[in-house]
């Protein structure tokens, strides 16, 4: 009898995982996701807004804007800061399959989202 409810248990934890995992409350709601494998910051927002990119994926992040940005993939170690004018790349190497809030570190409102895998 105790295998049944600890599945129920597990199910509600993964459950939330996943709700968790990605997608906060200001971040862009997605209905389809362009593939990408570089990604323009400018004017305070991320071009595309939503991003699909393969697991392992390395994408070119191009700041296009006058202020130095981060893209930050919220609940991964994944935190690239990138000079006003300059490219860097971010290595998706170590995120799991799931969708992910993106966000700059100075800048909170600037958000995208992200699904890997």
């Amino acid at each position: 009898m105790r295998f049944p409810m600890l599945l129920a248990v597990m199910a509600t934890i993964a459950a939330g995982a996943v709700a968790c995992s990605g997608g906060g409350s200001d971040a862009p709601s997605c209905s389809s996701y362009q593939a990408e494998d570089s990604v323009t910051m400018a004017d305070f927002s991320y071009t595309p807004a939503c991003i699909s990119a393969p697991g392992g994926a390395t994408l070119t992040l191009d700041n296009q804007g006058d202020a130095p940005h981060t893209f930050t993939v919220e609940g991964t170690p994944v935190s690239v800061e990138v000079q006003a004018g300059d490219h860097a790349t971010a290595d998706l190497g170590g995120v799991g399959p799931g969708t992910y809030t993106v966000m700059c570190t100075y800048h909170p409102q600037m958000k995208a989202t992200i699904q890997v895998g």
